[in-house]
């Protein structure tokens, strides 16, 4: 394919056909062929000035403008991560095909982020956030995985307790509290506190459709007792792990009083 914004960097030319799936440039004019590999090819300035108008239009809801910039990123870095999120959004809630995100997070997990690409892809999260429910366990792997220096720490606990206790809130059931969800829970409470996060899982004791509280049918046994054992005994290991700050024992002694509750409501 022609490439825009490349040139040899042999004779300068910029009559040169770039092979995507290879990152090789081949010059037209003087034969010259080069590697590129992905840094090289996502600081380039069609990248870059295309990656800004494809953020800038997604941010905004236009979204076949959004992709037209996308699709620009994809013809020279085809594994541009942010790039491939916004074609898989709109395929996903555009194009109504569906499975479009969950292929992305498939391939984004094997993919070695640069810096860059993983805070576009947190922005992007969270302007989607409303239509990424079904993905917050892809998606704090996803950043866990990028994310795993000190430096990142703030950042990282940042990210998670804008996006986690919006998702928690939107919960219909318990049924997001998988056991793998429980674990990353735990270990991003343990790496980085996430009090945020912490606080809107503990909230949803009582405001989660699936809780007795919320309907006050503390009656129906059996649902008490699943509620007991799928979400409320199992939140204990999360807020035991929190990082030691200001919050951690708060958060700890605020939990037991609420499981001495629960079961005296309960009669469990």
């Amino acid at each position: 394919m022609e490439a825009s914004g490349l040139t040899c960097s042999g004779c300068g030319s910029s009559h040169v056909t770039f092979h995507p799936e290879k990152r090789m440039l081949v010059c037209n004019q003087c034969g010259k062929e080069e590697y590129y590999s992905r840094a090289t090819l996502n600081a380039n300035g069609k990248v870059l000035l295309s990656k800004e108008n494809a953020i800038h239009f997604f941010k905004e809801g236009r979204y076949d403008s959004a992709r037209h910039y996308a699709m620009e990123i994809l013809n020279i870095s085809q594994d541009h991560a942010p790039a491939m999120f916004i074609m898989a959004y709109c395929e996903e809630y555009v194009d109504r095909r569906d499975g479009a995100l969950k292929q992305f997070f498939h391939q984004a997990l094997d993919i070695s982020l640069e810096y860059l690409e993983v805070r576009e892809l947190l922005e992007l999260f969270t302007v989607a956030a409303y239509h990424l429910l079904d993905f917050e366990e892809e998606i704090l792997t996803l950043a866990a995985l990028n994310m795993q220096s000190e430096k990142d720490e703030a950042e990282l606990c940042e990210f998670v307790d804008k996006i986690c206790p919006y998702f928690i809130g939107r919960r219909t059931s318990v049924r997001f509290f998988t056991t793998v969800m429980c674990e990353i829970y735990g270990d991003l409470a343990e790496h980085c506190g996430v009090p945020k996060t912490c606080f809107a899982l503990l909230k949803a004791v009582k405001q989660n459709p699936d809780s007795p509280y919320y309907n006050n049918d503390f009656y129906l046994k059996s649902k008490v007792q699943y509620f007991a054992n799928h979400y409320l005994f199992p939140l204990e290991s999360i807020i035991k792990k929190m990082k030691e700050s200001e919050f951690s024992q708060k958060f700890l002694n605020s939990y037991n009083k609420l499981k001495v509750e629960y079961k005296n409501d309960a009669n469990i």
